[in-house]
């Protein structure tokens, strides 16, 4: 479970060009929920993510991961969250261009704290998973880009995460190729994986079983679709 409490996120507090992402924000996702997150272009969706990433802070309320405060972590701890609990698909795809997909979906397990001496075969099964393993040995920059996308939730996955925190995943993407890698988001969520999509497009975001919208920092509307 994630849990929020009164969050406020600031960028360059107490400067003349302060500015408020979120105020005193507060969302609980339960476990395995897939959530869309709505609003405009700077509404604080992305600071949301971040947060929920443990990519970025924040100056006021708690944020809480299965019941454990966030801010009681290490560095080092959050990096093992980050990698282990926690999996990041972005709009860009974030791959290494020079890296074949296997490569790139086996980085994750090289920084994870218990080691796989069967990596090869993990990320293998995470390729699989997504309908790429037969592609395992090309290289990114030869990828299309819904194929890239695949590759990315991948290495999202290879850890084996609960939650899944997506920005704009299938934005730079054409609509047959959005469908079928939100497909893929919805066989994870059948798994039992959380999955919270942040998104414009409000045809993805009908397709998930929440959707909350925020505006100006603040939510306007959390709706459960049928």
């Amino acid at each position: 479970m994630i849990e929020i409490n009164n969050i406020t996120k600031k960028y360059n507090p107490n400067k003349s060009n302060e500015f408020t992402a979120l105020k005193e924000l507060s969302l609980t996702f339960a476990d395995g929920e897939m959530t869309a997150v709505i609003g405009k272009s700077g509404a604080g969706k992305s600071t949301l993510l971040h947060i929920l990433a443990c990519i970025d802070g924040y100056q006021q309320g708690e944020y809480k991961i299965d019941g454990i405060l966030v801010k009681k972590f290490s560095e080092c701890d959050l990096a093992h969250i980050r990698n282990e609990k926690i999996g990041m698909v972005m709009q860009d795809f974030a791959l290494i261009e020079d890296f074949t997909a296997l490569e790139n979906v086996m980085l994750p397990l090289d920084f994870a704290q218990k080691k796989k001496s069967n990596r090869r075969e993990v990320a293998i099964n995470a390729l699989r998973s997504v309908g790429m393993e037969k592609y395992a040995n090309n290289y990114v920059n030869k990828l299309s880009g819904g194929q890239k996308q695949r590759v990315a939730i991948a290495r999202a996955i290879v850890n084996n995460p609960g939650i899944i925190l997506a920005d704009e995943p299938t934005g730079a993407l054409d609509s047959k190729t959005a469908a079928e890698i939100m497909e893929v988001f919805k066989s994870l969520n059948a798994d039992g994986k959380t999955i919270i999509i942040v998104t414009h497009d409000i045809g993805i975001a009908n397709q998930c079983n929440r959707v909350i919208e925020i505006s100006d920092g603040v939510i306007i509307s959390d709706n459960k679709n049928n």
